[in-house]
């Protein structure tokens, strides 16, 4: 015969506090906010009977006591099964202080977590007992989701006293004071401009990166996790849902290399080139950076893998998704809104971000709005699929490169400055500019021609904890490579962007 093992339950806990909430308004408050119904166990199915009285009684602003809570159960026509009122008269006997309650109903909540979480095992078991698994793949991501949703009811957030508080900004303002001469608190953006406005990527930011296709976010994304790898020496994981890993390692080679993309693809290689290409295997292979290429990953398999790998790696430093357009909730595509659903991954993004204590990285794409203004500068209003993206992000980055529009045949007038302008971002106004005199001032001239370069614009459109601000960065296309700009470079763009009256206006 098979032992029946008794699911986890804490009666004395469940009697305790429903006498104190009889008995005390605070504790009556915690209690009817914080507990259901199902919080209490079938062991004694009475406190079942009296919280639901108790619960009544609260939504209808009623006085809660004894007699009450007895009259109550009279007209719901349980007070046989609730043992009323001898068992209400147990239960004040039972209750404590109002100052434990929160531990009591802490106790409580605990075990009916793991009570859930047990229960949750024994269906996912009875389910594949029964043989109906369609698809092994559905199956166990259908899962580990109803597992993880167990899992994340169990958090009790309690409230921090203010010297707890202002002890731990001490800790911190000792840890920032041995900080990098640049500034830099959090993990590194491998940017000198980047560093300064966010002082590095901050554990628990969402950070979204956001353009037009073809724009290079993927490289620029691909370009923070190997900079927070190498010069943050932390682990990395790296999630592509568009591209294979062989691909981003490519990328990876070539910008490490200094070897064009189209060599590594087609193997046409120089010996100094095949030199080149060996030592940049050797710098990556040295780094902590993982991949995943999981095509149209779900949003509980980017959950699970991250939460997975930071318990494996407790240093964890930085995730980067690539990108959100790509994630999904559902593996059927069934949803009432793509809008509803991308608010909900935004926001499970942020949450993992803040649970994790790690900075996550999210690429995104900007709405078509942007084509149809006439200097293509992209604002927080382009981004693509829903309004909560901006709002649950720490940081958004913008990016915008003009050469990019000249390449398809687009001309783009001078556009004026995002930081200049006195107006808050986003309300500018778009006005049609003069186009320059042919003999007037000459934009700066990159001075390596190698790679292919291009100047790439970054706003930094947000920034929840810090500074917004716009800056430039060399992207050299045929490397996937970005790199700063040199200060003779800066110099020159600044002193053009001042006669010019404009950015973004980098050759």
């Amino acid at each position: 015969m098979a032992k029946v093992i008794a699911l986890p339950s804490n009666v004395e806990a469940e009697r305790a506090v429903l006498g104190a909430m009889m008995m005390d308004k605070s504790a009556l408050a915690i209690g009817a906010s914080s507990l259901t119904e199902d919080s209490f166990s079938e062991v004694d199915p009475r406190n079942r009977l009296v919280f639901r009285a108790i619960k009544e009684l609260t939504n209808r602003h009623n006085p809660v006591d004894p007699q009450t809570v007895t009259d109550e159960l009279i007209n719901l026509k349980l007070d046989k099964d609730s043992g009323a009122p001898d068992y209400l008269m147990t239960l004040v006997d039972s209750s404590i202080s109002p100052d434990n309650v929160d531990h009591y109903i802490k106790i409580v909540k605990q075990q009916a977590v793991l009570r859930n979480f047990l229960l949750t095992m024994k269906k996912i078991q009875d389910e594949y007992n029964q043989g109906g698994i369609a698809d092994i793949d559905d199956f166990l991501m259908n899962a580990n989701q109803e597992i993880s949703a167990v899992a994340s009811s169990r958090s009790v957030g309690d409230f921090k006293e203010a010297k707890d508080v202002a002890e731990g900004v001490r800790i911190k303002l000792n840890q920032v004071s041995s900080a990098d001469s640049d500034g830099v608190t959090g993990v590194t953006t491998g940017y000198r401009r980047l560093n300064l406005l966010t002082h590095g990527w901050q554990k628990e930011d969402l950070v979204i990166v956001a353009a037009r296709p073809s724009m290079g976010k993927t490289a620029l994304a691909m370009n923070f996790a190997y900079n927070a790898a190498s010069r943050g020496n932390v682990p990395v994981a790296f999630f592509s849902l568009e591209m294979n890993d062989t691909l981003i390692m490519e990328r990876l080679i070539a910008n490490r290399a200094c070897v064009s993309n189209d060599k590594i693809q087609t193997g046409l290689l120089g010996t100094s080139e095949r030199v080149k290409i060996a030592s940049a295997i050797d710098e990556i292979g040295k780094t902590q950076l993982f991949f995943d290429d999981t095509p149209n990953s779900m949003l509980g398999d980017i959950i699970a893998k991250s939460t997975k790998l930071k318990a494996a790696h407790p240093n964890l430093g930085l995730i980067v998704i690539d990108y959100l357009g790509r994630i999904r909730t559902t593996t059927d595509g069934n949803v009432d809104s793509r809008q509803q659903e991308v608010s909900f991954i935004s926001g499970s993004l942020k949450t993992l971000a803040r649970q994790l204590h790690v900075p996550v990285i999210v690429v995104c794409q900007l709405n078509r709005n942007v084509e149809d203004t006439e200097t293509k500068v992209p604002m927080l209003s382009n981004l693509r699929e829903s309004g909560s993206i901006e709002q649950d992000a720490d940081q958004v980055l913008l990016l915008y490169r003009k050469d990019y529009y000249a390449s398809v045949g687009q001309k783009v007038p001078e556009k004026k400055s995002w930081a200049s302008d006195k107006k808050p971002y986003g309300q500018q106004q778009q006005q049609q500019q003069p186009m320059p005199n042919p003999n007037g001032p000459k934009a700066p001239e990159l001075e390596d021609k190698s790679g292919n370069p291009s100047v790439m614009k970054i706003l930094v459109a947000k920034n929840r904890n810090g500074q917004t601000g716009e800056f430039s960065l060399i992207f050299s296309k045929s490397y996937s490579r970005f790199d700063d700009p040199t200060e003779a470079f800066e110099a020159a763009e600044a002193q053009y962007e001042k006669e010019t009256g404009g950015g973004f206006s980098g050759e």
